[in-house]
């Protein structure tokens, strides 16, 4: 039930503390200029406990207020447990943006106070999610993950698709992969690929990842390494590892092609993971003359004695 009397308090009577203010607080002096000129048009959410006032929502209004030596207007509503309060709060404020670190903060707060079920069908539309959605078995999943992902999941490192393959893995991996996130962002598809790699591999190898993760080319990220050459390398690294067979051929078709295309623009690339023996062979130019030069080289360039083992890698799998 609310009570919708409007009622005038002065800043300081109102607890503006409390779990369920999920939402960050906006900046106070994007809304002074409009106290000052225009007045308090929307009341703050307050309800009565214990004696005290608290503030269920409108945090920004209440410290402009204050910083204006205003009085607030407020409603009180009812909300008998947090998971009520909670509610009121993220209602009040759907029309706000919600990023991953507002959606984990949600998620976490209500996780720790409802089923899953209930989250889902509850919370999950509140913050613009289908009850049924992947997004939302994403996010039930991280709650089983521990607290040391949420750092790297509010800082960006790490994607909330990870969850998909970090739950399989047991706590002492998931454990040992922190290292590899903590200097890094990590893009959905290469955080994905990395971690399934890793675990396909593990699966095959009967292994832990733990124990792959020693290996010599699987390094975390150095100090003096850029982002995109760390994550760069990881994967290649994790993907030798998943398909050492094909990683194999790769490295001798680039030895063979640079052998090849030596002193040209020429690049030759494989198709179909060697299994038709096809290559693709391109360049670039932007005149004539590069035109002539480039026609030049590939005439030279056939010639080569290696384009029949070129075209055989792999053909005898």
């Amino acid at each position: 039930m609310t009570d919708t009397t409007i009622f005038s308090f002065d800043p300081a009577e109102i607890d503006c503390s409390g779990p369920w203010l999920i939402y960050p607080e906006s900046q106070p002096e994007n809304i002074i200029p409009s106290l000052k000129n225009i007045g308090q048009l929307t009341p703050v959410l307050v309800m009565k406990d214990a004696g005290k006032i608290k503030l269920l929502a409108g945090r920004a209004r209440v410290a402009a207020a204050a910083k204006l030596g205003l009085k607030v207007s407020a409603i009180f509503i009812e909300a008998a447990d947090d998971i009520s309060k909670g509610i009121v709060h993220l209602e009040e404020n759907r029309a706000r943006v919600t990023d991953d670190a507002l959606k984990l903060a949600a998620f976490r707060f209500f996780s720790s106070r409802m089923q899953q079920g209930a989250v889902a069908g509850l919370i999950g539309p509140l913050l613009g999610m289908k009850p049924k959605s992947r997004d939302i078995k994403f996010w039930l999943d991280w709650m089983e993950l521990e607290s040391e992902f949420d750092e790297l999941l509010r800082s960006g490192n790490i994607p909330l698709a990870a969850v998909s393959v970090l739950g399989k893995l047991t706590k002492e991996d998931r454990g040992n992969l922190i290292p590899y996130f903590e200097k890094v962002s990590w893009s959905r598809s290469n955080a994905v690929n990395f971690l399934t790699w890793l675990y396909e591999t593990s699966r095959r190898e009967g292994r832990s990842v733990t124990e792959l993760l020693k290996s010599e080319i699987l390094y975390p990220a150095k100090e003096n390494e850029s982002p995109k050459d760390a994550v760069a390398r990881l994967c290649k690294a994790a993907k030798e590892l998943r398909y050492p067979r094909l990683s194999g051929l790769a490295k001798t078709h680039e030895k063979i092609v640079s052998e090849i295309c030596a002193g040209t623009k020429w690049r030759i690339e494989s198709t179909g993971n060697f299994e038709t023996g096809e290559v693709m062979l391109q360049t670039r130019f932007k005149s004539r003359e590069m035109m002539q030069k480039a026609v030049a080289d590939l005439d030279s360039i056939e010639k080569h004695a290696g384009w029949e083992t070129l075209f055989d890698l792999g053909r005898d799998e």
